[in-house]
């Protein structure tokens, strides 16, 4: 049992069922020894510890129990052939006194309620198997006992012999009959089509077996506990089924010498609990990396040619070796989830290989992939590829001898563009896909993007037709600048996203008024036109404000 995934409580198991001896006794307080010597010389992480025997401790058992944790440790701490530490003796008695230190005798009660739990246990050990059998038998039989009288034939619903809820309850003893073994456990599922046998947890096997018609039956073999395959052992037999340099061959070296996962054909028998092994043959075995926990932070960044620092990505990695202990496969997911890396270290010749990729980016959001796109983009000759782990200073992996193309700067541009925009949102912005996106889409991101990080653009303008107030005096012989305050808003995946104002400035207009009393403003000596951002107003709304002075003489 463990707790916060590093220490574990002991359970010391006895068989002793009748009043202790003293040399019973002397076993119990070995066994507790045992544990100390382990907790200050082995490392063994040990948390509470309770002593567990098919007997309720008389009131003189009490009295010894209780006193003996302390006579244990004051005895070891006065053996001269123990020779404890000081420093050893410190950690004793740390772990004694630790706040809520539970040392406890698990008695009968405690047994019995376990047989209670787990009657399976007692009865495939002790009696056979004689009561699973019979609770079995009289499963089986409820299921046998099935009305299977065909529905009525003017039914209009009747598609088959069988309704899939007509079977529930019958299913459900079919569990019951199935799960009386005390080392695995079974799981049982009809399919129209095979499957995919995914890794799952406790998951040892599974086997299918796929009908003329294409349905599938999958048994999954399940062990109940970590010691279960060493109880009960599954020999396998496995004759690999390939010529040397197949790809098959190649995919069989790097599982051997790098633990990468490996499919290839092969013959193959196993003893499978359940009565569900035999031999296999023209068949295919998958090899799988091992469970790995030990996740470890990679930290990764691109120096440039004159020394200085450019973009970096932190890597959640794992790493996995060969069966021959030659090689290591490491491969990991970057932050933001889009960028991956694979590394193969061949421990003999000291050599290694890296490479990335980066998932597709459509649907992701902008601001949390860019430092990934801007960690790849820099993957390019002559920048130096340097590592570090999650704390301490880097170290130069590998000059880049060539580039690699996994971003381009089309897709760089736009997600560097929507990332700025997303700082002045709330509301997600999602990159689009970029193979539906317009060229008038992009160039409308991107220069919405460019009004915001201060840059002015410039472009030109025709005549166009302005609501100016009524009393204002047109001078049709005079030249005016114009500022019109506009409402920034673009139109992203169905959605439309406001983001505050700009000012167009004209700076050589003429007016003229209209019939209908407004003006129409027409470009004097030059037409062109002036874009800004206006930081700290709100997205204006109509009628949008307008400025008109006389435009400055030219200068003599």
């Amino acid at each position: 049992q463990t707790r916060g995934g590093t220490v574990f409580d002991v359970y010391q198991i006895k068989k002793f069922a009748t009043n202790l001896t003293a040399s019973q006794k002397s076993q119990i307080e070995e066994s507790f020894r045992r544990l100390m010597l382990g907790l200050v010389r082995r490392g063994v992480a040990a948390g509470d510890w309770y002593l567990v025997m098919p007997l309720d401790p008389t009131l003189d058992n009490r009295d010894w129990f209780d006193a003996m944790p302390d006579a244990v440790i004051a005895a070891m701490v006065a053996d001269q052939q123990l020779l404890l530490t000081d420093d050893e003796q410190r950690r004793i008695r740390e772990w004694r006194k630790a706040p809520g230190r539970i040392i406890d005798w698990k008695g009968l009660v405690f047994c019995e309620a376990l047989n209670s739990a787990y009657w399976f246990v007692t009865d495939y050990y002790l009696h056979g198997g004689q009561e699973r059998l019979r609770s079995a038998v009289t499963d089986v039989a409820q299921l046998l006992r099935r009305d299977l009288t065909l529905p009525a034939a003017d039914d209009v619903d009747t598609t088959a012999v069988l309704a899939p809820a007509d079977i529930r309850e019958h299913l459900g003893r079919l569990q019951r009959a199935l799960d009386g073994d005390p080392h695995f456990r079974y799981g049982l599922s009809l399919d129209p089509t095979p499957p995919q046998l995914l890794n799952e947890p406790d998951l040892l096997a599974a086997t299918q077996d796929i009908q003329a018609d294409g349905s599938c039956i999958t048994f999954r073999i399940y062990e109940r506990f970590a010691e279960a395959v060493n109880l009960r052992p599954i020999p396998i037999k496995v004759d690999f089924e390939f010529s040397e340099g197949t790809p098959e061959h190649e995919a069989f070296e790097a599982w051997r010498k790098y633990g990468k996962p490996v499919t290839v054909p092969a013959s193959i028998s196993a003893d499978l609990p359940g009565g569900l092994g035999g031999p296999l043959t023209n068949g295919t075995i998958s090899i799988l990396p091992p469970d790995d926990d030990s996740q470890f932070i990679l930290r990764m960044r691109v120096q440039m040619p004159d020394g200085s620092v450019g973009p970096g990505l932190a890597f959640t990695m794992v790493s996995t070796t060969g069966a021959d202990r030659t090689g290591v496969w490491s491969r990991g997911t970057g932050a933001g989830g889009v960028v991956t890396t694979e590394g193969l270290l061949d421990v003999t010749g000291k050599t290694s290989t890296i490479s990335f990729s980066v998932a597709p980016l459509s649907g992701r959001n902008a601001a949390e992939v860019l430092p990934a796109l801007r960690f790849v983009a820099a993957l390019r000759h002559p920048n130096m590829l340097q590592m570090a782990p999650q704390y301490g200073p880097y170290f130069d992996f590998d000059r880049l001898g060539a580039e690699w193309d996994l971003v381009s700067p089309f897709e760089l541009r736009l997600v560097e563009a929507l990332a700025l925009l997303q700082d002045r949102t709330p509301t997600p912005i999602a990159i689009p896909d970029l193979a539906t996106l317009s060229a008038e889409d992009f160039q409308a991101i991107e220069s919405a993007a460019s009004l915001i990080a201060g840059r002015t653009i410039v472009g030109t303008w025709s005549a166009l037709s302005l609501p100016l107030n009524a009393d204002f005096e047109v001078d049709p012989d005079a030249t005016y600048e114009l500022a019109v305050t506009m409402p920034l808003i673009l139109t992203l995946g169905g959605r439309r996203l406001e983001f505050g104002a700009v000012e167009d400035l004209l700076l050589s207009v003429k007016l003229s008024r209209n019939e209908d009393a407004s003006v129409l403003a027409s470009p004097a000596e030059r037409d062109t036109a002036y874009r800004r951002f206006v930081p700290g107003v709100a997205t204006p709304t109509p009628p949008f404000q307008i400025g008109v002075r006389p435009a400055p003489a030219p200068a003599a």
